[in-house]
């Protein structure tokens, strides 16, 4: 088969190559695709997200935000296949037109193998006319001639078959891998799962939020009410232990204030008693001076009388 591709002509070799490309590229095309709508299946099923209304994709939260924005218009029924639609053809177009590209590739190569088909009749033909038109009575004889006609005949003949068979075989492999891989229900699936968390999870909860009881209070405000009862509540119990606290705080530097100032008033009278100590040692200090220097006085006239005697 390689002998046979590589000495057919070159108009029928690149039709072989376009048509394996085209395969290899369906192929390449029909993994991305499906790894492309489980990620985004994923991402939607995935608990904390569908809890948190938040998502990694950004096209399932543009979903998210573009059916908050109904809701909050007051809308009854909000249609939201046709807000699903909107944001894959705007998020996942380069997706979509992989997915056009994979099923059509089929119809493509059996196309491309026609071509070949009729390149290679058209060659054949035109080479089987040149050698009836110049094969005469006069040469009939050279079977060389003739036989590299019909060689060159054949030759456009297998560009005919092989290029078919080629087309033919792509298209059945692209046939078997779209069946398996499944694109189209997996997108399918994608809007489904989409639907069902706008419908039954995200809209009851908005619901619930927008919902008013019997005195017109949606739960946000009641929630919000019973928030501030409660900051009131924890605001008035902390000013009472506050107070009571502060009350006694004062009571105790009451009692401590009198206390020092009964230790002052002691202390004032340890001082003054004594001062009054201090200066009484002052005048029986100078008493006794006075009363040392009479007696050195009276020492000395004495020692003088002794004197004066014994002369």
């Amino acid at each position: 088969m390689i002998q046979m591709i590589l000495s057919m002509n070159p108009i029928g070799q690149l039709i072989i190559g376009v048509i394996v490309i085209i395969l290899l590229l369906t192929i390449v095309a029909l993994f991305r695709i499906k790894a492309r709508y489980l990620g985004l299946i994923y991402d939607m099923t995935e608990h904390e997200n569908r809890n948190n209304a938040v998502f990694k994709n950004e096209i399932n939260n543009a979903i998210v935000d573009d059916f908050k924005s109904a809701q909050s218009l007051k809308i009854q029924e909000v249609n939201t296949p046709a807000i699903i639609d909107k944001n894959i053809n705007q998020f996942l177009s380069k997706t979509l037109l992989a997915e056009r590209f994979a099923q059509r590739s089929s119809a493509l190569m059996i196309v491309l193998g026609l071509v070949g088909t009729f390149f290679g009749l058209t060659l054949s033909i035109s080479e089987l006319v040149s050698l009836l038109s110049n094969t005469n009575e006069a040469i009939i004889g050279d079977v060389n001639m003739i036989t590299g006609g019909l060689l060159s005949s054949i030759n456009g003949m297998s560009v005919a078959f092989v290029t078919s068979l080629f087309g033919i075989t792509a298209s059945i492999l692209v046939n078997l891998l779209t069946i398996v891989f499944g694109i189209h229900e997996t997108r399918e699936s994608y809007i489904a799962v989409s639907e069902e968390y706008l419908d039954n999870v995200l809209g009851l909860k908005i619901q619930d939020l927008t919902h008013t009881d019997e005195n017109g209070k949606t739960p946000l405000e009641n929630a919000f009410e019973a928030l501030g009862e409660q900051l009131t509540k924890s605001l008035d119990d902390v000013s009472q232990q506050m107070s009571y606290r502060l009350t006694v705080a004062s009571s105790n530097m009451k009692d401590t204030a009198e206390t020092i100032e009964k230790s002052l008033a002691t202390f004032d009278q340890s001082i003054q008693t004594f001062s009054q100590n201090t200066r009484d040692f002052s005048e029986f200090n100078h008493h006794l001076k006075t009363n040392i220097q009479r007696m050195s006085v009276a020492f000395e006239d004495l020692t003088e009388g002794i004197k004066a005697n014994q002369k």
